[in-house]
């Protein structure tokens, strides 16, 4: 096995330090002169937003365009691709959760692409270079969308959650500023941790793991383990660790791809409007048993040498968190279609263990099941 993916792509620089986001029109003077601020709602409210663009560098123009919420759609991306054509900048910075970075990581891609985003969603082989370069600094830990060249994107007319990606969306620049999650809620801590955590597991079981993503993803998954509980209790001391954690995770991703977890939650999440790190969190334990003898190494090295027992310690979260499966005494009513989407996903093929339609089947009914309030 070569100890390098064969193709290593990583983000041009990474600036990690408290208050590194306040200099981020000057970071960005390299790129240009104009600038496009993306963030969402709790970068206005918190003030920081005004903050980041009081004094930037003598004759550097930067606005803001603000994300509406909820995941980033296609129709968004167009959305946004259409206010960068009509005032085209020399660079765009991201400056919210995975949505966010996700939505701009789209929009200054295809900037100049000749169809609309959903297109690229269903023929990934057309998508081409990107326009613009991309800053991004994460207000959440947990997707790693700022160290990774994939934006995941809703297509609300197909019912369809889908990546794409090119290896030019990889940012230019990432600011990790832990002062970003101070005002982070409760919930979002613990969706996005959770995201994080089956992230750095899923990439470190990966069909397609490397000795250099696999120590990525196991410094994540051990950083995560100790960190997640306080900082989701209102310890803001260890935003940084969970921040360098979920960049962690987001390189390894990005390398060695994920698994059925992934396969399942992305389909699950969008049909039931549930927060992605959650919907991870609740198809773990059924994954898990099913991989467990593809993966038996994996979780013994884990437990052996960093004590960490993957599925107790999601169990151990839900619990702490006061959180319940709410896939529990649902229904699929496109059964077939939702087997489809779940075994074209690249997370899905590049699972330890072969996954067939009766798995995906199988394993959809066991995450159902009204039983499976937590898992267990």
């Amino acid at each position: 096995m070569n100890l390098l993916p064969a193709s290593l792509l990583l983000p041009q620089r990474t600036v990690a330090a408290e208050g590194a986001v306040l200099r981020l029109t000057n970071l960005a003077a390299e790129f240009g002169s104009s600038g496009v601020l993306v963030h969402g709602c709790s970068l206005q409210r918190s003030e920081l937003l005004d903050a980041i663009l009081n004094e930037p560098p003598f004759g550097m123009r930067v606005r803001a365009w603000r994300h509406a919420g909820n995941e980033p759609t296609v129709d968004a991306v167009d959305a946004l691709r259409a206010d960068l054509k009509a005032d085209r900048p020399d660079w765009v910075a991201a400056v919210g959760g995975g949505s966010v970075i996700d939505l701009a990581k789209a929009a200054a891609g295809l900037l100049d692409a000749p169809e609309n985003t959903a297109f690229y969603q269903m023929h990934p082989a057309s998508i081409p270079p990107a326009a613009l370069p991309l800053i991004a600094a994460p207000t959440t830990a947990g997707t790693g969308a700022e160290a990774t060249v994939v934006s995941v994107l809703t297509d609300p007319s197909r019912t369809v959650k889908q990546s794409i990606r090119h290896p030019s969306y990889m940012p230019r620049l990432v600011i990790l500023d832990p002062c970003l999650l101070r005002c982070c809620p409760s919930n979002t801590r613990a969706a996005a941790g959770f995201d994080a955590f089956v992230q750095a597991f899923e990439s470190y079981t990966s069909l397609h793991a490397t000795p250099f993503t696999r120590v990525l993803s196991e410094l994540a998954l051990t950083r995560i383990a100790r960190a997640l509980l306080p900082f989701y209790q209102g310890n803001s001391d260890l935003a940084g660790e969970m921040l360098e954690a979920s960049y962690l995770a987001g390189v390894a991703l990005s390398h060695a791809r994920l698994g059925i977890i992934h396969g399942l939650a992305h389909p699950l999440g969008v049909r039931f409007n549930v927060a992605h790190g959650l919907a991870c969190a609740c198809c773990l334990p059924a994954c898990l048993a099913f991989n467990r003898k593809a993966v038996a190494r994996d979780l013994n090295t884990l437990k052996s040498q960093h004590g960490l027992d993957v599925e107790a310690q999601i169990a151990m979260w839900m619990t702490a968190m006061e959180l319940k499966n709410p896939f529990a005494g649902q229904q699929v009513t496109d059964r077939e279609a939702f087997i489809r989407e779940t075994l074209a996903s690249g997370s899905t093929a590049a699972n330890p263990r072969p996954v067939t339609a009766d798995d995906v089947s199988s394993l959809l009914d066991t995450i159902l099941e009204k039983t499976a309030t937590t898992p267990a």
